[in-house]
């Protein structure tokens, strides 16, 4: 709890030096910025190699190409071998390991398997 009361006020003065006016009036936003960053959930993949490629992508939708309307994620971390990490909000995802396929749903920091068919509905 400290640890995100910290982090709102270091976003609420970040806010306030950007663009002025005082920092209380910036808290409010700030610790709803602070709590969403504590959702988040970090996934490593592996590498990968030329023809398996590691991949996340949020499911937006239905697609009436390729099943799914997906919203790639960028890698917040790229170590050459060891692989690339993601940090994933509340959603579901398609997660590609080196040409390994799965479909996840996080909640609330909590990362859940789910099946295509379950994405399906």
């Amino acid at each position: 709890m400290k640890k995100v009361m910290v982090r709102a006020w270091e976003i609420a003065k970040q806010g306030q030096a950007k663009f002025g006016g005082k920092v209380k009036e910036y808290f409010a936003q700030a610790l709803k910025m602070a709590w969403a960053e504590t959702r988040k959930v970090v996934i490593t993949t592996t590498s990968g190699s030329r023809k398996w490629k590691s991949w996340v992508a949020r499911i937006t939708g239905k697609d009436a190409r390729f099943g799914f309307a997906r919203e790639f994620v960028n890698p917040v971390a790229e170590s050459g071998m060891a692989g690339k990490e993601f940090e994933l909000n509340n959603g579901v995802y398609e997660v590609c390991n080196a040409g390994e396929r799965k479909f996840i749903k996080v909640i609330d920091g909590q990362v859940i398997n789910v099946s295509k068919s379950e994405v399906v509905a």
